[in-house]
This record gives C-alpha cells, sequence and structure tokens, in this order.
C-alpha cells in the first residue's frame, strides 16, 4: 500500500500578516518529489484566506481571529491576531481523515513559530503513531531554537540537510526512494504541488536560488551558500503547464534575475512576450535597479508585468554601500527612467525602502521617500525584520529593544525591534501617513 503524506500550512499568530503572494513553495516542492517516488500526498493550508477581499492581482488577506498574545510578548503593547483556521477547525479536518504515515509541517518566518508548535502538537495527539518532520525557514535559521520547541516531532530538517530527509523519510515509512534531487539542481525538481488546491489564484515561479551579493540584512546566501539557476526551458515549461490549467497570474522569486541576463532574464522573458495566451506577472522580490537597462525594461513591459518592483532600501550613498551596494540613487533614477520610457503606466512602478534600521534616523527614511516619489515612484514601506545568520543581526542584536538573539518571536518587523530616540514608533506612523500621501499623488 502506497505511502500517505500529509502536508501542513500552520497558522500563524502575528500582529500584522497579509498574503502578499505567500504560498508553501517548499513544502509544495517536497509534496511533488514525494508524490513522483509513488507516495499519496494531501494539503492541509490552515492559512485560510478571504476571498470575497481578493485584489484583480490575486493577493487577500488572512482569516483572522484575535488571540492572547504569546508569554515572551505578553505585556508590548501590541495586540496579537490568529491568521488562519482555529485550532478546533484543524482538529476537525484532522479526524476526518485517515491517519497519514508522514505529515511535513512548514514554518516560514521565524517568528511564526508558535503556530507551527501548536500543529506539531495536535498532529500528535490525534495520530499518536504518525512520524512528524518540521521545516522551513524557522528550521534552517532557528535550529537550536526549533529542535526544543517541536520536541513532539519526529525530525527538524534545514535547508542543506536533504539527504537526512530522504534517509528518514526511508526509514520511517518503509519506502525506497528513486528521486532524490538536490539543492543546488534545481532541473531535476518537479512542478510544486499547486494542484492540491481546489483553485489557485496565482502561482509563484522560483527561477533561482542564492544571492551573488551580501546584503547585510538578508540571509540568502545562509540559506543558499550556492547560487543555482533554472533553465529557462524549464520555466517556459511551467507556465505552460499552469497555464493549462487555469491559472493567469504568475509571480517571480528571484534575488539573482538580472544577473548575467543573457542566461536567463532576457531569453525568458522574450519568451513569455510571444506566448499566445494572456499571462500577468508580478515580482514580489525586488529587481536589481543598478542591472536594468533599456532592452529589459521593454523586454518587462512586452511580458505583460502589470507593474515593477525595484529595491532602493536607501537613498543614503554611505548607507547604501555599508548594506550591500547593490545601487545607487543615480542607477536608480535611471532604472525608473528608463521604465517608463518603455511603456509603464504611472504608479506601476513601486520601490521597497528599508525602515527601522539598527541607529538609523527617521529622517533618512523620509528622504528615501521623498527621492522615490519625486520620480513617480510608488514606495512600499519594509520595515526591518532582523534576521539571523546576517552580518547586521549578529553586529546589532545587543542594540535591539527586545532580546532578538534569544527569543525569535522579537524578530517580528510588526514589532520594529530597533525603535530608538532616532526613531520612534510615533516617527514610523508619520511616515507611514507620509507614504499614503505621496503615493496617492502618483
Amino acid at each position: 500500500m502506497k505511502p500517505k503524506v500529509l502536508l501542513i500550512n500552520p497558522y500563524v499568530y502575528d500582529v500584522s500578516a497579509y498574503s502578499f503572494w505567500s504560498a508553501p513553495l517548499g513544502l509544495l516542492q517536497i509534496g511533488s518529489i514525494l508524490r513522483e517516488n509513488g507516495m499519496e500526498v494531501e494539503l492541509l493550508d490552515c492559512l485560510l484566506e478571504r476571498d470575497e477581499k481578493r485584489k484583480e492581482d490575486g493577493r487577500a488577506p488572512f482569516v483572522k481571529q484575535r488571540a492572547e498574545n504569546p508569554e515572551p510578548a505578553s505585556s508590548i503593547g501590541k495586540r496579537f491576531n490568529r491568521y488562519g483556521i482555529s485550532a478546533d477547525e484543524l482538529r476537525a479536518r484532522l479526524c476526518a481523515l485517515a491517519a497519514p504515515d508522514l505529515v511535513l509541517v512548514t514554518c516560514a518566518m521565524t517568528y511564526w513559530y508558535k503556530g507551527a508548535r501548536e500543529v506539531v502538537e495536535l498532529v500528535r495527539d490525534v495520530f499518536p503513531g504518525t512520524r512528524i518532520v518540521v521545516g522551513g525557514m524557522y528550521a534552517s535559521l532557528c535550529n537550536d531554537h526549533a529542535r526544543g520547541q517541536m520536541k513532539q516531532a519526529d525530525l527538524v530538517v534545514t535547508n542543506g540537510t536533504l539527504d537526512l530527509f530522504y534517509a528518514f523519510v526511508e526509514e520511517a515509512v518503509g519506502w525506497g526512494l528513486d528521486r532524490k534531487p538536490q539543492q543546488a539542481d534545481l532541473g531535476a525538481f518537479p512542478f510544486p504541488a499547486f494542484d492540491l488546491y481546489e483553485k489557485r489564484y496565482f502561482v509563484p515561479l522560483l527561477t533561482s536560488i542564492g544571492c551573488v551579493y551580501r546584503c547585510t540584512y538578508c540571509a540568502a546566501a545562509y540559506l543558499y551558500p550556492r547560487p543555482a539557476r533554472r533553465a529557462v526551458k524549464a520555466v517556459l515549461e511551467e507556465i505552460r503547464h499552469w497555464s493549462d490549467r487555469g491559472v493567469s497570474r504568475f509571480t517571480l522569486y528571484d534575488d539573482n534575475f538580472l544577473a548575467d541576463p543573457g542566461a536567463l532574464a532576457k531569453p525568458l522573458l522574450s519568451s513569455i512576450a510571444s506566448f499566445p495566451f494572456e499571462i500577468s506577472l508580478y515580482n514580489p522580490n525586488g529587481l536589481n535597479a543598478s542591472l536594468l537597462d533599456g532592452e529589459i525594461a521593454s523586454l518587462l513591459r512586452d511580458a505583460r508585468f502589470r507593474e515593477v518592483r525595484l529595491g532602493l532600501e536607501t537613498a543614503d550613498p554611505l548607507k547604501q554601500k555599508q548594506t550591500g551596494g547593490k545601487v545607487t540613487r543615480q542607477g536608480f533614477a535611471r532604472a525608473v527612467d528608463l521604465l517608463y520610457r518603455a511603456g509603464f503606466p504611472a504608479g506601476s512602478i513601486r520601490a521597497y525602502v528599508l525602515a527601522g534600521l539598527p541607529l538609523q534616523p527617521h529622517e533618512e527614511v523620509r528622504e528615501t521617500v521623498d527621492f522615490a516619489s519625486d520620480l513617480g515612484v510608488a514606495v512600499d514601506l519594509a520595515t526591518y525584520a532582523p534576521i539571523p545568520h546576517t552580518e547586521m543581526f549578529e553586529k546589532y542584536a545587543p542594540l535591539a529593544r527586545y532580546p532578538i538573539a534569544d527569543e525569535p518571536l522579537f524578530q517580528n518587523n510588526a514589532l520594529f525591534p530597533f525603535a530608538w530616540e532616532g526613531f520612534t514608533e510615533a516617527d514610523l506612523d508619520e511616515l507611514k501617513s507620509c507614504v499614503r500621501a505621496r503615493n496617492a499623488a502618483i
């Protein structure tokens, strides 16, 4: 009899959460691998979205309910919600299933572990004999903490331990795995199992992993030490595959998309532009403005990008060099001009601006907002989230107003962990109001 595998994307506890083209991509990739190896795979996604509030681009808010603040954050003055279905509803859904042989639970954000822990404990209670594996970014970035918290799990697996996972699965369910693709070999991975959803409003396209840059606030280099890229042909096949199944919106996840553009970006965009069917493309990961040229700008438009998000982070030249040196003011302004010349309409070009970096004065962020807005660019204010194993985290963790190195709950950007006298929460609220007003005027 084929082994039964249940994939679970847990509900989360947070001050604020929104489905910004969210998807448990890694979980669905592993599910596809196990399915290719002959196993029966089901999905239980607890992060239920409100379809009646869904935007035209596919994004939607999560269902939410007021929840008690987690104990370490019980007195911080911010109210937590549970996003997704309730524990009672999850229990009912689990009880309606035949006992699986294996349950895989993911946890994306480090500060979402409380929901994942509850799900693991609930699975253990309902299915005492089932083997449970926990993975995701939390397990990779906070592995010691995860192993301490997920005591009811049989294995906590990190990004770089796929062989350990495969060996565990074979032993746990007594089923040999013929196909065992490795992280760096993206071409060997099957398409993620998005068909496990009754309806998909968008599908993410992972075109590479890792990053050639070493930005001080980003953990891409730690999570993926060896950058790897998918073949253009494989990405095109994936788009056609999902388009044939009714999907018309795609989100591009790639920190390196414009690096070596002749190998990926230009041939991929050119091929998409020639498709006989209509799709919409979005890039939640900001493109590197310094690598954008006139040909790429036109191809982005021809390939049906509905908007283009650029990484600006800060307009301060010194801070740009200190945090990674990816872009300059001049390079950013040039990229914006090229995109508008290519025909992108007003409001369709957006810039990520970082706020709340350690010891960052609020005036610096305001200057960056004004710089981008004066170019006709809409701003997305991204409050800094301290990520373990990054240069900035290791250097500045002692300055945070919460013990971020000991308690992942405090790594939440919604808690504004690096507020200080030069950048208070009141300053942040004022900046958000300024951004709304500037964006509305574009």
